[in-house]
């Protein structure tokens, strides 16, 4: 399911009336536009499959069905889900996570596994981070920024299990409820983490329209971009995502096929070996 000329119009007719502000750092940059996330799945094939009129809006991998994403406007806690549809993982995120972290995940899912997969932590250390690690695979990790600094932590939601563990983003001076939190539960596969924490530490800053408030004190500046290159900007994301999904497609059909039948000797050749 491509994303439809009417989808374009609309996502278009949203933006081009934004004056746009590039904000960091991104952990407090606020949720975002939705969009950043649904249309390059749409375009990598996704298919919507949840009721007509239903507030909650399910998408559901071609992967032989294998992936789904809830997004639940009225959910509690936790609007965005990403989950196994055999249910050996899945993935929360609460609606102040902004869509950039999110859409590193979900572009993994598309992408597939690759080599040299770092852990979040790795990625962390690897970003300046000051990480700290625990024997049972928990920890925090501190951002090098004097001046909005962040804190990960990974601990369990149950106090006796690490089965479910949960991000949390903090500001270290703010005294109150978390940033915002992630559920993690059962095994997710080291290259969707990976690529959710490459864009959790990653420095470059993510667009916000002028009158988006719903951030954390983030840092914003005048885009150089105009409206219409932020669009397009947008518009070359999901057609890189469609390409990349007809060239996996095509990649995994020519691997199912038979190899070319050996060709039969001629008489020739046959009495030539029996000599």
């Amino acid at each position: 399911m491509a994303v439809s000329p009417a989808q374009r119009a609309t996502y278009a007719e949203d933006h081009l009336t934004k004056i746009h502000f590039e904000t960091t750092p991104r952990p407090l940059a606020g949720p975002g536009d939705p969009r950043h996330v649904t249309h390059p799945l749409l375009a990598a094939g996704w298919a919507l499959t949840s009721a007509p009129g239903d507030t909650r809006i399910t998408l559901t991998g071609p992967d032989g069905a294998r992936h789904r994403m809830v997004i639940d406007p009225f959910g509690y806690g936790s609007p965005w889900r990403i989950e196994s549809v055999d249910w050996t993982w899945n993935a929360s995120f609460d609606r102040m996570v902004p869509v950039e972290i999110i859409a590193g995940f979900t572009d993994a899912l598309l992408h597939g596994p690759h080599r040299g997969a770092s852990s979040p932590w790795e990625h962390m250390q690897k970003a300046g981070w000051a990480v700290d690690r625990n024997p049972d695979g928990t920890g925090q990790a501190l951002s090098p920024s004097p001046e909005l600094p962040i804190r990960a932590e990974l601990r369990p939601i149950f106090n006796d299990t690490s089965d479910h563990l949960a991000w949390r983003i903090i500001q270290p001076d703010h005294i109150g409820m978390p940033v915002w939190k992630m559920w993690i539960s059962g095994p997710v596969p080291d290259h969707l983490m990976a690529g959710l924490t490459e864009q959790l530490v990653s420095a470059a800053p993510v667009l916000r329209g002028m009158h988006d408030r719903d951030h954390y004190s983030a840092r914003q500046n005048p885009s150089p971009l105009t409206p219409q290159q932020a669009v397009e900007a947008h518009f070359t994301r999901i057609d890189a995502a469609q390409s990349r999904a007809r060239t996996q497609r095509r990649t995994r059909l020519a691997a199912r096929l038979p190899g070319p039948a050996a060709a039969p000797a001629s008489p020739a050749s046959s009495r030539a070996s029996r000599s």
